[in-house]
C-alpha cells in the first residue's frame, strides 16, 4: 500500500512539474518554440520516454495546463460567490475583485490562458461556456445577472455577451497591466471594477 501511494505521489510530482515548467517555456520564449526536449530538461526527466508516461505530446501539456489554470480560476469565483452572502450586488462586486486580483497576482498563468482561449476560439471555433470547462462558475453568473436585472438598471444586452465584455477587460487588464501606470493593484482593481459596473449597468451604480 505505501509503495503504491508512493508511486501516485511520484506521478502527481512529475506531472506538475512538467506542467509548471511548460508555464516558464510557453510563456517565455513560446509555445513553438518550445520543444518537447526543452521541457524534459526543464521538468528534470532524463528521457522523453519518462516524459511521455505523462502526457504524450506537447499539445497535451498545453491542454492539460490550460485546465489546470481554468479550474483555478474557476475555484477563485466560486469561493468568492460562496464568501459574498445574498446580496446579488455584493456578489458581483466580490466576484469581479476577485477575479481581477487573482489575474493581477498570477498574469503569468492568466496570460498564457488568455492565449489559449484565444487559440481556441480561433481555431476551433468554441468558447469556455460552450464547451462546458467553465459551466458551474458560469452558470452562476448568469443566474446571478438575471436577479440582478429584477433590481437594477442593466444594459438591455444579452447576458452571455455582457460577461464576455467584463472578461475581455479583465484579459486587458492583466496584459497590459503597465498602462494603468503607477498605482496600487489595489486601486487598479478599484478602476477596472468601475469600468466593469459601467458595461453592466446603464445608470451609475453606488458600490459601497
Amino acid at each position: 500500500m505505501e509503495i503504491t501511494q508512493s508511486k501516485r505521489s511520484s506521478r502527481r510530482d512529475g506531472k506538475q512539474a512538467i506542467l509548471d515548467s511548460a508555464l516558464e517555456l510557453f510563456t517565455h520564449q513560446g509555445y513553438k518554440e518550445t520543444s518537447v526536449e526543452d521541457l524534459r530538461k526543464a521538468a528534470g526527466f532524463k528521457s522523453k520516454a519518462s516524459l511521455y508516461a505523462h502526457f504524450d505530446s506537447k499539445e497535451a501539456v498545453a491542454d492539460a495546463l490550460s485546465m489546470q489554470i481554468l479550474q483555478k480560476i474557476e475555484h477563485q469565483i466560486l469561493t468568492d460567490y460562496a464568501n459574498a452572502g445574498s446580496e446579488p450586488l455584493k456578489i458581483l462586486i466580490a466576484v469581479i475583485r476577485g477575479f481581477t486580483q487573482w489575474g493581477l497576482n498570477h498574469s503569468q498563468e492568466y496570460k498564457f490562458r488568455f492565449i489559449r482561449a484565444q487559440q481556441d476560439r480561433l481555431i476551433r471555433g468554441q468558447f469556455d461556456y460552450t464547451t462546458g470547462q467553465f459551466s458551474m462558475a458560469y452558470t452562476k453568473m448568469l443566474a446571478l445577472l438575471q436577479h440582478l436585472r429584477q433590481q437594477y438598471p442593466m444594459r438591455h444586452i444579452a447576458d452571455t455577451a455582457l460577461i464576455s465584455m467584463v472578461i475581455a477587460l479583465i484579459d486587458k487588464t492583466v496584459i497590459d497591466r503597465e498602462s494603468f501606470g503607477n498605482i496600487s493593484l489595489e486601486e487598479q482593481v478599484d478602476q477596472v471594477l468601475e469600468l466593469c459596473m459601467g458595461i453592466f449597468f446603464r445608470e451609475p451604480i453606488q458600490l459601497s
